[in-house]
């Protein structure tokens, strides 16, 4: 019998960590990780591991099923549950081997369905059914309260009384006019060089990742298209490139961003799709410099066969202004820039516009009319009437300036206890997010649940890498909290760090 089984009958669940199912899921991940347990090793029944460990079936269940979810067991019917063959990658991911801020610690790549948003949404309804009254800090979300509402009814009244019958019929995905007008001085200011004819509305970045990706992946030879992405990164674009078959490869990144070095290793591993985030990266903050863009770009253009998108999902909230590699004549013909409204407008006017010149933009826009067709011509209007007015302009800069106070204010607090511990807090100069390094030994889904019983819900780290592992990082938003909350919210995850060293509860004991 496999030690780590003999070892269930004294395993002993942390009173204050997640769930029961949780603990003992994460039990045998890590033996599973660790080579102890291998594969077509089968599990304990339910039965015996309910009598063995004094817990209930419905517990043991919910384990298998977790562990299932996230493939690293099988069930059979008639025949039990069974470690999956040798955890050998059947997407080919591959995490950066260059340390980044934070350190990743996951070296592990396994069989991957898409999973990260699945483990933040669970989390962050159990948390919040759990901890209803705690300050809500674990989503991505921004302020509702600072999102430009009286614009937006202003532009909707008016644009009600332009619309014509032609809004109503059948189109393409290239913007009206009257957005293209607005869309374009706004981008040139950015430093985006974009023309109408460029442009392509879409109903979201997201959108647009999985076009970009049908498109490249049509003309890649092999059967899996490689895509570079920054880790640690966005969940649901990681999500999204492996739902659409993608093999994902990590590039380090540090306060600047993707780091030159690490994409060039990618690149040289067979990424032909390169996705980066030139300011405002999520979970970071990481914005690029000008130094930075040239460096990328001098990489970019020693492998001509890779795609590049710029995912810019912070911009008109953004105190950067970092340019583009659209910038870059070497590179502009296979550039796409994406400008997503979420953050900064609503998210539910689903808007965003791709910037790509006629080699990208043709096929793209191919690929948009056989996905759904065009973009609601009338929210459209909305958006470019939104975006004329001056009151808009006002409001971004009240939310850019409430979005920078309340990351300093959190990131302050925090830095203030876990520094001396040997953690850190990094915000960027831009976004939502404080990206937390906790401190060595102390573990983030611990941190996660002593903080939501202590007033403030906040999301494990461990989502936003391609492998599952890593279990010493933290993201709280603390733009979705006014300033003195915020600074309330870094005190509360320092403190339950802070009491985590006192106790120090140790991992799941076995």
């Amino acid at each position: 019998m496999p030690k780590p089984i003999e070892q269930l009958g004294q395993f002993v669940f942390e009173e204050f960590g997640p769930p029961r199912y949780e603990q003992l899921a994460a039990f045998f991940e890590r033996a599973i990780r660790a080579g102890e347990l291998s594969s077509g090793d089968r599990l304990p029944t339910v039965r015996r591991l309910s009598g063995l460990m004094s817990v209930s079936a419905t517990t043991i269940s919910a384990a298998f099923d977790l562990l299932g979810s996230r493939k690293f067991v099988r069930a059979e019917v008639g025949r039990g549950t069974f470690v999956v063959s040798d955890w050998q990658d059947v997407n080919g991911n591959s995490s950066n081997s260059v340390r980044t801020i934070p350190q990743p610690l996951s070296t592990f790549t396994g069989t991957r369905s898409p999973w990260r948003r699945n483990a933040l949404m669970r989390a962050s309804s159990r948390l919040r059914a759990t901890y209803p009254t705690a300050m809500e800090c674990s989503t991505g979300r921004p302020d509702a309260k600072l999102l430009p509402l009286e614009v937006i009814r202003q532009a909707w009244t008016d644009c009600i009384q332009e619309v014509t019958s032609a809004d109503l019929q059948y189109a393409g995905p290239e913007p009206i006019r009257l957005l293209a007008d607005v869309l374009v001085p706004i981008l040139e200011t950015d430093l985006i060089p974009a023309r109408t004819q460029d442009l392509i509305i879409g109903s979201s970045a997201q959108q647009f990742f999985a076009l970009i990706y049908e498109v490249v992946s049509a003309k890649s030879e092999k059967s899996k298209l490689s895509v570079a992405v920054e880790e640690p990164g966005y969940p649901t674009l990681m999500d999204t490139l492996e739902r659409a078959g993608g093999r994902l490869l990590g590039i380090a990144v540090d306060r600047f961003g993707a780091i030159p070095a690490s994409l060039d290793a990618v690149l040289r591993n067979g990424a032909k799709l390169v996705i980066l985030t030139p300011r405002g990266h999520n979970p970071t903050g990481a914005s690029w410099s000008t130094e930075r863009l040239l460096e990328l770009s001098e990489v970019l253009k020693t492998h001509p066969d890779a795609i590049i998108v710029e995912d810019d999902q912070i911009a008109g909230i953004a105190t950067t202004r970092p340019g583009s590699l659209l910038s870059i004549p070497e590179l502009e013909n296979r550039v796409v820039h994406i400008r997503s409204f979420s953050k900064s407008i609503a998210p539910d006017l689903r808007m965003a516009a791709a910037v790509a010149r006629t080699f990208i933009r043709e096929p793209l826009s191919e690929a948009k009319t056989f996905a759904d067709g065009w973009s609601s011509r009338l929210l459209q209007r909305v958006l470019a009437r939104t975006l004329q007015t001056d009151e808009v302009n006002a409001a971004l800069k009240k939310t850019r300036d409430a979005y920078r106070d309340r990351r300093q204010s959190a990131c302050a607090a925090l830095n203030q206890i876990v520094a001396p511990l040997g953690g850190g807090c990094w915000s960027g100069p831009d976004g939502v997010n404080v990206w937390v390094q906790l401190p060595p030994g102390v573990d983030s889904k611990h941190i996660q649940e002593r903080s939501a019983a202590a007033g403030v819900r906040i999301a494990d780290g461990e989502p936003f890498f391609i492998a599952p592992g890593p279990n010493n990082v933290v993201r709280l938003n603390a733009a979705s909290v006014e300033a003195e909350d915020a600074a309330r919210a870094g005190k509360i995850v320092g403190q339950a760090i802070l009491d985590y060293g006192w106790q120090n509860p140790g991992p799941i004991h076995v």
